[in-house]
């Protein structure tokens, strides 16, 4: 395969993080990886991805609008067709006539780093557009109809139209991609679309809203696990992950969930504080996920452990340090530790294996948690809420170098840059 990697950023419920955590994971990957291209997907019709690399254009007008509109950067085929660089203009053309054998792909990409010079240079994004929700109205008749398209199975080729896209990029020789996508929270054929091009899907979730039935929900839209009603089921033919299967769609399998703590944490201790779940609601949600796992593991990424002991301290500052960082520029270190199945879970042992425990390049070999506490350990990450603060401020000036450069002068904003900067290296550790 010529993919290093592709991951969907999804979750089904707004205001989780998505576009955030996939505007700062592609930047530190690139900067942590320069011999790799990082390719940015922006699938959400608001387009705050593309917003947040693009900027303004040298008048202070919107980067973004004018390229969906065809005022700046047009695309021309056969000398007359115009349609925009943009993801609706690939998906247009793609989903109705094919992509032309003369139009190389990358013609659609923007380099990141010439809008923002202070951004990572292998950096490159594939632009929304305000038009996909109204190009999703058309592609969904599309997929229903045989005769509007050229295709013998049009359901699974305008689905799979961006997986088509991200592995005509990783066929170029010499290049080794690595894919991040941005995605809508309604489930419309927008989100089909970005999930079926991802083999691997990174959930943010929310202590705050955490409860049984979203995981419900999410499991039943992009799997059909754990159906809530008897509609779901006489409905299922219907459904997108029956289609997908009727179709030989590939779904993508879930490979890390990120669980934010919550806003109030000693609220939810003592179990006050409005809709905030506490401890015990908490512990009974990760533990329907985890019964979802027993029954169907093959949703999830099978990851790989070192066969041989993890090196000490010593040998792995030596061959592993990592690269610096994009907002704290001391290099962390990693340490040897263990952790029995009677470890107890909790964000702070489960925060401490995460950032001590990484894969060196050593032999390895599959493995599937067989207890709770192991899949806590492989699957879930939590992270602290505090890390909003940097991260807004960071899409909002287009960088996050830009938010150091000009940091807040207080020292909460500092702790909040630095532990900001270690979530983001520790999950690129794990991906």
């Amino acid at each position: 395969m010529p993919l290093e990697g592709s991951y969907a950023v999804w979750n089904n419920r707004g205001g989780s993080g998505k576009t955030n955590l996939t505007y700062h994971l592609a930047i530190k990957y690139a900067y942590r990886n320069p011999d790799k291209t990082v390719l940015v997907v922006d699938m959400c019709p608001q387009a705050d991805l593309s917003h947040a690399f693009l900027g303004d254009d040298e008048d202070g007008h919107d980067y973004v609008s004018q390229i969906g509109s065809l005022k700046k950067d047009p695309m021309i085929l056969d000398g007359q067709q115009r349609i925009p660089r943009t993801i609706s203009g690939y998906l247009d053309i793609y989903t109705s006539v094919g992509l032309p054998n003369n139009v190389d792909p990358r013609t659609f990409l923007f380099n990141v780093s010439k809008f923002n010079n202070q951004l990572p240079r292998n950096v490159y994004l594939l632009c929304g557009d305000q038009s996909l929700e109204l190009l999703s109205k058309a592609m969904d008749l599309k997929r229903s109809s045989n005769t509007i398209t050229p295709y013998a199975n049009p359901w699974r080729t305008i689905t799979q139209s961006l997986r088509a896209f991200v592995h005509k990029i990783g066929e170029r020789r010499g290049i080794k991609l690595m894919t991040f996508i941005d995605t809508n929270s309604s489930f419309s054929i927008c989100t089909e679309i970005a999930l079926t091009a991802a083999d691997r899907l990174i959930l943010p979730v929310s202590e705050d809203h955490l409860h049984r039935n979203g995981f419900e929900y999410l499991f039943s839209l992009l799997y059909g696990f754990s159906q809530p009603s008897s509609i779901y089921y006489y409905y299922r033919h219907y459904s997108f992950y029956y289609r997908a299967d009727e179709n030989g769609v590939k779904l993508p399998k879930i490979h890390l969930i990120l669980c934010k703590l919550s806003s109030n944490n000693q609220e939810m201790k003592i179990g006050i504080g409005g809709n905030t779940p506490t401890a015990a609601e908490i512990e009974k949600c990760w533990h329907f996920v985890y019964d979802i796992y027993t029954k169907h593991r093959d949703a999830f990424e099978i990851r790989t452990i070192p066969s041989s002991p993890i090196p000490s301290s010593n040998e792995r500052s030596t061959s592993m340090t990592p690269r610096l960082s994009s907002i704290s520029m001391t290099p962390t270190f990693h340490h040897q530790h263990r952790y029995s199945a009677s470890t107890p879970v909790t964000p702070a042992t489960i925060s401490h294996f995460h950032n001590h425990t990484t894969p060196s390049n050593h032999s390895a070999e599959q493995y599937q948690p067989q207890t709770f506490e192991d899949f806590m350990r492989q699957y879930v990450m939590h992270i602290g809420n505090e890390t909003n603060v940097v991260s807004r401020i960071a899409v909002k000036s287009h960088s996050p170098l830009l938010a150091v450069k000009h940091p807040h002068p207080s020292h909460e904003y500092q702790n909040c840059a630095q532990t900001f900067d270690k979530t983001l290296n520790d999950i690129v550790e794990r991906i």
